[in-house]
């Protein structure tokens, strides 16, 4: 039967397990994910890690942000138009008095006009982004699920083996003693 690996407690240059799933705002699940990169034998038993290992696993924890003004409507020159007609509409209702129906036509007339290469708006971006870190963490889960599964599986040969092996241990020794016994009986 393999050795297992002694798990370490917390110590003055270690933190626990709970105190880094604070500190990186994850849960456990996440930080044994990200441990299981350096320390493949022991992440999903050890209880507490070294400032080190914390800091090899940091980058798996910061936050990634989209990047908003270059690819979407809200760009500095679509800013300028937004702003733009917004206040067309103040200083011609002061200066042409426009009735209600025509403000409201000219308000909706922007946005019903669609553009042959039209950006996403925000709001579709994030959506789209948000659907893909989904599918990343459904991704990130399911290959934490397999490793736990094959570690799982990798024990209960370990222990099966073990079982078999002190059976056979036992087996030899009745076997042995009834040889003796028989010996002892012809005699």
């Amino acid at each position: 039967m393999a050795a297992r690996k002694r798990t370490t407690a917390a110590t003055a240059d270690t933190v626990s397990i709970h105190d880094a799933c604070l500190k990186y705002m994850t849960t456990e699940q996440g930080l044994r994910l990200a441990l299981s990169h350096i320390r493949p034998d022991d992440f999903d038993t050890v209880k507490a890690v070294s400032e080190a290992d914390l800091e090899a696993i940091a980058s798996h924890f910061q936050p990634k942000l989209p990047t908003v003004a270059s690819n979407t409507s809200e760009s500095p020159e679509n800013l300028q138009n937004l702003t733009h007609v917004a206040s067309e509409p103040a200083t011609e209702q002061q200066q042409n008095a426009l009735s209600l129906p025509q403000q409201q036509q000219h308000l909706t007339a922007p946005t019903q006009s669609p553009t042959p290469n039209a950006q996403l708006t925000l709001i579709d971006q994030l959506a789209r982004q948000a659907s893909e870190e989904i599918a990343a963490v459904d991704a990130i889960a399911q290959v934490k699920n397999q490793l736990i599964l094959n570690n799982l599986a990798v024990r209960d040969a370990e222990l099966a083996e073990g079982i078999n092996q002190h059976w056979q241990h036992q087996k030899q020794g009745y076997l042995g003693a009834i040889r003796d016994l028989a010996s002892l009986a012809r005699q």
